[in-house]
């Protein structure tokens, strides 16, 4: 089976650069006040350095590596920054789908589509709102499709044991 071909919206680096520099900035500033406090030495540079190099290459890593795809099996997801991984989400598994939209994305008009099944759930995030909006529909009529196909299946194979 190849690859899933489609990526998540490029502004998707964006978002995921300014959640870094949210958290690095946080871990730099409690590292100054320790160092301020302590009067020691300036230990802070080492997580303003890791900070600045992981918002630089860790949303273009994790985007480079996103990949999502609808096929006749299920949903096909590949992601990953350091590990990749990768899940099929069969159409039987499929219990509904929905659409989130936190901070970050309301400012850039992106939203993420959350597949839940009965084991948990699985996201497409930062995609185009339309975009996520037409995929959660088009999701949830294939698992529906699905389902009334294997529902089909199952009444036949009763009417033959009978």
């Amino acid at each position: 089976m190849s690859p899933p071909s489609r990526r998540l919206s490029p502004v998707a680096r964006r978002v995921w650069m300014l959640t870094q520099l949210a958290f690095w900035g946080a871990v730099t500033v409690a590292a100054v006040i320790v160092f301020i406090s302590a009067g020691g030495r300036p230990w802070f540079l080492i997580p303003l350095l890791v900070g600045v190099t992981a918002t630089i290459s860790v949303p273009r890593l994790r985007w480079a590596r996103w990949r999502w795809d609808i096929n006749e099996e299920g949903i096909d997801i590949q992601h990953g920054t350091l590990a990749i991984n990768r899940t099929l989400v069969p159409w039987v598994r499929v219990q509904h789908v929905d659409t989130r939209r936190g901070l970050f994305e309301q400012a850039f008009g992106l939203s993420t589509v959350v597949v839940h099944t009965a084991a948990g759930s699985h996201t497409i995030p930062l995609l185009p709102a339309q975009e996520a909006d037409e995929l959660r529909t088009r999701i949830a009529g294939l698992a529906r499709t699905e389902e009334v196909a294997d529902a089909g299946l199952e009444r036949a194979d009763a009417d033959v044991g009978a």
